[in-house]
This record gives C-alpha cells, sequence and structure tokens, in this order.
C-alpha cells in the first residue's frame, strides 16, 4: 500500500500498529465518525486529506487517536464503519 497520506498508512495503537486504506469521499467520512471527530468530515475534507503529507498535522490528529485504544479493538470499529484496515504483525 501507498502511504503518502493521513488516510492511507500505518497508525501505532496502544498494543500494536493498523493499517488503514480509504479511497473514498465516504469512507474519509467513515473514519471520521468512527474516530469521533466528525468535524474531519466536512465538505472537500476528502481531497485536503489526499494531498496532506503523511507526516502532517492531520496525520497527527489522527495518530493521537489511534493511540488511545487497542489494535483489534480499532480494527473492530473501523471494519463496523465500513474502513479498511488491517492489524499489523509486530
Amino acid at each position: 500500500m501507498k502511504q503518502d497520506h493521513p488516510g492511507a498508512q500505518r497508525y501505532v495503537c496502544s498494543d500494536g500498529t493498523i493499517e488503514i486504506a480509504v479511497e473514498s469521499a465516504e469512507q474519509w467520512h467513515a473514519l471520521a465518525v468512527c474516530l469521533g471527530r466528525p468535524e474531519l468530515a466536512y465538505e472537500g475534507s476528502w481531497q485536503v486529506s489526499q494531498k496532506s503529507p503523511a507526516d502532517g498535522p492531520l496525520a497527527a490528529v489522527i495518530a493521537s487517536m489511534f493511540a488511545e485504544d487497542t489494535a483489534q479493538r480499532w480494527q473492530t470499529r473501523l471494519e463496523a464503519h465500513g474502513v479498511p484496515c488491517a492489524t499489523v504483525a509486530p
């Protein structure tokens, strides 16, 4: 997976790592809702996220959310919201 924006990269969780692969505005909205940050899903936010650097401020916000729980719990939540993801083996 090409990791070049906040919606398509790996994030460290409290006990491991999860990889997300958001590929559409709908998935971006689902991610924002799942993270408890629906304000990240404003009109045009998907396009903005695709242009954001993988290590920029937007990614830092997302990273801080993922760090709060386990990779398995995030995977369960993300899958329930339709966000493509997978836990990453250590």
